[in-house]
């Protein structure tokens, strides 16, 4: 059996849905759905991971695509499953992120616990601390670049 539950809206406490900042919702999830279009890069699936919440999310988010790169795309891997989405594959998405909720919800305890174990891995893989130094290189890019112009 299976609750859905859809969002539409920035969870700050005060919505008038739910009343519940979006972490205080999150932790009662056993799974998390993103099938974004476009997201630069998709902090909401990253914070769903680091709560240790199975994910799925889009390869047209920057998240996604970095799970993409850096995991095998299992859910005992990396705790996510990123869906391949383009302009004109809608019902193939949809019944893969199906696919994915059943495999969720027909897993076993124990593969339930590697697969939030495996998301707080990757929560902690893509912290701020492994990040900073991309935005250290892209600030001093942007600033040479910038005194070329002057």
């Amino acid at each position: 059996r299976v609750t859905v539950i859809y969002v539409p809206c920035y969870l700050n406490g005060t919505d008038g849905i739910f009343n519940l900042s979006y972490y205080d919702l999150l932790i009662g999830a056993d799974a998390t759905v993103f099938p974004s279009y476009y997201e630069p890069w998709g902090y909401t699936p990253l914070e769903s991971v680091a709560f240790g919440v199975p994910t799925v999310t889009t390869s047209l988010s920057g998240f996604g695509q970095w799970v993409l790169e850096t995991y095998q795309n299992y859910f005992e891997e990396c705790g996510v499953n990123v869906i391949g989405r383009g302009d004109s594959n809608y019902q193939d998405v949809v019944t893969n992120i199906a696919h994915a909720i059943e495999y969720l919800t027909c897993a076993d305890t124990r593969t339930t616990a590697r697969i939030r174990k495996a998301a707080m891995n990757t929560a902690a893989k893509a912290s701020w601390s492994n990040f900073i130094s991309y935005y250290d290189e892209a600030y001093s890019i942007a600033l040479a670049n910038a005194s070329k112009r002057l």
